[in-house]
């Protein structure tokens, strides 16, 4: 087999773990909508979210412990978020002193900051911070 033959191999591979990943995604995504139907389901499942990776990173970081990317459902709920929610002008003073996007969805406010890293904060429908990481 020649270098061609296996950068041949190699890149079949990759398209087809890229075309994995992928599937793998779409299918958390159908998985996270059947959680909700309606606003109130939402915010429901929000807060149970937040609320249940607050606890779980608070522990991490009590027993000294580490993860290398958790899949995590609120992870989803962003892309989900970012394919269906409605772009808002910056709202405050982070958002409009840095480069962000704002993302209004279910009456929840969803915003990435970027400086030197991204601070994503969300908000609940009473404009209330309830998470930020």
């Amino acid at each position: 087999m020649n270098l061609l033959e296996n950068d041949a191999l190699c890149c079949d591979k990759l398209i087809e773990l890229y075309h994995e990943r992928i599937e793998r995604e779409n299918r958390n995504v159908i998985r996270v909508r059947k959680f909700y139907h309606n606003d109130d389901d939402f915010n429901a499942l929000m807060e149970k979210i937040t609320q249940k990776d607050y606890d779980r990173f608070q522990k991490l970081l009590s027993e000294g412990k580490s993860t290398k990317n958790p899949w995590r459902i609120l992870y989803v709920i962003l892309e989900i978020v970012m394919e269906e929610g409605q772009d808002i002008p910056p709202f405050d003073t982070l958002t409009k002193m840095l480069p962000s996007r704002s993302i209004l969805y279910r009456g929840w406010t969803f915003s990435w900051v970027h400086g030197e890293g991204t601070l994503i904060s969300i908000y609940n429908p009473t404009n209330e911070l309830v998470y930020r990481f």
